[in-house]
């Protein structure tokens, strides 16, 4: 008798979602893929594809109920993650957990969880009117940074150096949040780092992977690169590490994976800014965490669906990645050509290019508006540059 394949519910079938679809597919999974876009690159590779959003709980569930999978799914997105723990839950699939899912969905509830934790992080106050947010940021002195309750990304994230500056971050966070509260948070200067990690099926969490970000400044800050590992001292990297473990612990994260933002002060000091109980993105946890530890997130995600065993022990890699985002020239684009050249450059592991021909390019405000970017594997940083070089020769955008 041939053998049953198990049925997959992947939530959200984005781009950056593709590698764990086509893992699925490779592992014998009949997959079922939701996105709320009908041309989601990811559903090249589904078996079954339902146009729906990740948001729509009501009709996963009624989706769910029909399809009878054997697991649900997702990873880089914090909407897909939590439809895809409350959608397991209540067809008793195993998952994360929904308290995790809770207490990393909204930044508000991350925040006073982490509190009682005892965990370092900045000032914060929850408002609802422009009055609490203005009392806000008297209490904690400008700046002072405002951002949606529940929101994924840096959508609505503003920083305010005075009054005309937070009507405008207050009223940008409220239409980005879909709770409509805002939370007000003291500006901390330093370095962007971030970790991410995975537990097994014991139950034991490894931190698999530290980056150190470069911004371009600005009242919407836009990481243009993280480098693997950070690079921060030795000392600095024991004391971020043993801190995420102790934030994974206070926000009662027992399973799947984990991606956490901190800051890094000229003091040494290290400040939590955000947890989340899923992969990083910008295929991040698919590609890039893989290649640091040799722990293959998209299979662990797939057996913890379908409460198999899967088994590991990380193995790092002795050498640097570089995610670099391409911010082009602005103008109307003619043709762009170059970009199958550049991906099969030696240590080129990903490329996305976020415009297409006819479109115009513009400046970025924010992080979802960059061009694109490149994932870079080297033995060193020289190594990564030469890479770089030959990968953005390589792809030529000609303007109209």
């Amino acid at each position: 008798m041939k053998k049953k394949n198990n049925r997959l519910m992947v939530i959200g079938s984005t781009w950056e979602q593709i590698p764990l679809i086509k893992k699925a597919k490779e592992m014998g999974c009949y997959v079922l893929g939701t996105d709320i876009d009908d041309n989601a690159e990811g559903f090249e590779y589904v078996d079954e594809k339902i146009v729906v959003s990740p948001r729509d709980l009501h009709g996963l569930l009624k989706i769910a109920k029909k399809f009878k999978p054997d697991g649900v799914t997702a990873d880089e997105c914090d909407y897909s993650h939590f439809a895809a723990v409350y959608i397991s839950e209540r067809l008793g699939l195993n998952n994360d957990g929904l308290e995790a899912a809770q207490n990393t969905g909204n930044k508000y509830i991350m925040r006073s969880q982490a509190l009682e934790g005892r965990i370092v992080q900045p000032r914060f106050f929850s408002c609802n009117t422009y009055r609490q947010v203005c009392d806000a940021a008297d209490s904690i002195g400008w700046p002072v940074i405002v951002k949606p309750h529940d929101n994924r990304g840096a959508y609505g994230v503003n920083i305010a150096s005075n009054l005309d500056e937070l009507k405008f971050a207050f009223q940008e966070a409220v239409m980005h949040s879909h709770s409509r509260l805002t939370i007000v948070e003291s500006c901390i200067n330093g370095t962007h780092i971030t970790v991410d990690g995975c537990f097994d099926q014991n139950g034991k969490h490894y931190n698999l992977a530290i980056a150190s970000k470069k911004t371009i400044p600005g009242k919407k800050p836009i990481i243009c690169e993280v480098v693997y590992p950070a690079d921060i001292s030795e000392y600095s990297k024991k004391n971020i590490l043993e801190a995420n473990q102790n934030v994974v612990k206070a926000l009662k994260i027992k399973s799947g994976l984990t991606h956490s933002e901190y800051i890094l002060d000229n003091q040494n000091r290290c400040f939590l800014v955000e947890t989340a109980n899923r992969g990083g993105g910008v295929w991040t946890s698919a590609i890039i965490v893989p290649i640091l530890s040799g722990v293959n997130n998209s299979e662990l995600l797939k057996k913890n669906a379908l409460n198999k065993n899967y088994k590991f022990r990380p193995k790092f890699w002795n050498g640097v990645v570089s995610l670099k985002f391409f911010i082009f020239k602005p103008g109307k684009i003619k043709k762009i050509t170059g970009i199958d050249k550049a991906k099969k450059i030696r240590g080129v592991e990903g490329i996305k290019i976020n415009i297409r021909d006819g479109e115009k390019i513009i400046k970025p405000t924010g992080g979802g508006e960059r061009h694109g970017f490149i994932i870079i594997k080297a033995k060193n940083k020289a190594d990564l540059e030469i890479i770089f070089k030959k990968a953005n020769k390589a792809i030529k955008i000609n303007y109209a």
